[in-house]
């Protein structure tokens, strides 16, 4: 007789070695997002080979709302010309220094995923270590890293350190992150995303792929 919870496991392998559909993650930013997600596909090569794509769009931010509108339209000029299907795409830019309507605008007029972050990305970094649930300024949430990159012995917190998914991710701190930000979600449901500090939507697009990375 066979035994089952074995055939299940094997199934369960085989089904990731299988993969999700194919991912496009196009990012604000030329560094932080980048590094975190080529950091997740790396992690993912490792265990069941190439799934994730990654695109880092050639383009200059200057936080006037232009770059945002940008974005979305390289996202859907690249989907169209591209010879590769892509089940998920994820559009990742930020509230930072957009207006409330062009923040919300983006968003609204977005015919893709939209992982958002309110202030910042390094909100969803910040989510590895600790919760938040009050208010907290971009400038703030670059503090409190670097607090804790130093309090767990990673060193000063740098924006374009390409390893910031490996020492964010250690000792399941990405299920923390998951979970921190539901909370986060739940505690500050309401009204637009422009309203809602903080949040991030980042971590939909990951736990979309936290199984590949166990």
């Amino acid at each position: 007789m066979k035994n089952n919870k074995n055939i299940s496991r094997k199934d369960r392998l085989k089904s990731k070695r299988l993969a999700p559909a194919n991912y496009l993650i196009v990012c604000e930013g030329k560094q932080t997002e980048p590094n975190y997600f080529n950091g997740l596909k790396k992690k993912i090569n490792k265990n069941y080979g190439s799934k994730v794509d990654v695109l880092i769009p050639n383009i200059e931010i200057k936080g006037t709302g232009e770059n945002t509108t940008a974005l979305v339209k390289y996202t859907d000029k690249f989907v169209n010309y591209s010879n590769k299907r892509y089940g998920q795409v994820w559009v990742v830019f930020d509230k930072d220094d957009y207006s409330n309507d062009q923040f919300d605008k983006a968003i609204r007029t977005c015919d893709y995923n939209v992982a958002w972050s309110n202030p910042n990305f390094e909100l969803w970094i910040l989510c590895h270590f600790k919760r938040v649930t009050k208010y907290i300024s971009k400038d703030d949430i670059l503090k409190e890293l670097d607090k804790e990159f130093q309090k767990n012995g990673l060193g000063e917190y740098k924006k374009n350190d390409e390893k910031v998914f490996e020492k964010v991710t250690s000792d399941e701190k990405i299920h923390m992150a998951i979970d921190n930000c539901k909370l986060m979600e739940k505690i500050n449901e309401n009204g637009q995303a422009s309203q809602r500090n903080p949040m991030t939507q980042v971590y939909k697009v990951v736990e979309g792929l936290k199984e590949y990375l166990d």
